[in-house]
């Protein structure tokens, strides 16, 4: 009988130096949230399995990072709370791909409600 050893560099072998170098490139999606004064609301947004997510935030800020292997369409709205009725208020959406802004929408807030509503990018 024959023994068969197995080394690190046999494995090697077995691999091809084309799989290695031809690993799938992930895009980078930002979804970024910016408001004008301290408030809290909902982001709805889908995640990289196309699932449906809704998230609370708190503050005048909320970003996420998704990073896909093939793009899509990545559905973005915002629900805010303007519980102290701050009327001329601004609300910003951005969607950025790669580092670079895609789409970006301003909203003005009409400070008549406690809950603004839904804003949508896109």
């Amino acid at each position: 009988m024959a023994k068969w050893i197995i080394s690190l560099k046999n494995i090697f072998k077995l691999i091809p130096n084309s799989r290695i170098t031809d690993a799938n490139v992930f895009t980078k999606v930002e979804l970024i949230l910016e408001v004008s004064f301290e408030t809290f609301g909902q982001v709805q947004y889908q995640d990289e399995s196309g699932r449906p997510w809704i998230k609370e935030f708190k503050g005048s800020k909320w970003v996420k990072e998704l990073y896909f292997r093939e793009l899509r369409e990545v559905v973005f709205s915002v629900f805010i709370n303007n519980q102290y009725l701050k009327k001329g208020e601004m609300l910003t959406l951005i969607k950025k791909i790669n580092n670079e802004i895609i789409d970006q929408a301003e909203f003005q807030l009409s400070g008549d409600k406690l809950f603004e509503g839904w804003f949508k990018l896109g």
